[in-house]
């Protein structure tokens, strides 16, 4: 059932070695952008990090974001990231209109 799914998901990701919660199997498309989720395990928990990928003049650029907030759980920095990357592409196509 769907729960295994989420148990298979959540055993990948605190498999990863150097403790990224990162996965293109969480990416999410937004606005013609790809957001691809990638927190890390700091001292202070799970970052707010991630990439933002779109497709200009026919080549897939990429860009970096953090922001301050920590999560305690990977899941949750994840649904966070992806949130604020919604945020920072609205506020990207706002700026260009």
């Amino acid at each position: 059932g769907a729960d295994m799914i989420f148990k298979f998901i959540k055993n990948q990701l605190t498999r990863g070695a150097d403790s990224e919660a990162a996965s293109r199997d969480r990416a999410v498309e937004y606005e013609g952008c790809t957001i691809i989720p990638a927190p890390r395990k700091s001292a202070n928990g799970w970052t707010t990090e991630g990439d933002i990928e779109r497709e200009v003049d026919g080549e897939v650029r990429s860009e970096h974001f953090i922001r301050a907030e920590t999560h305690t759980d990977p899941e949750q920095a994840i649904s966070h990231t992806i949130t604020k990357a919604k945020r920072i592409i609205d506020e990207y196509r706002a700026r260009r209109s």
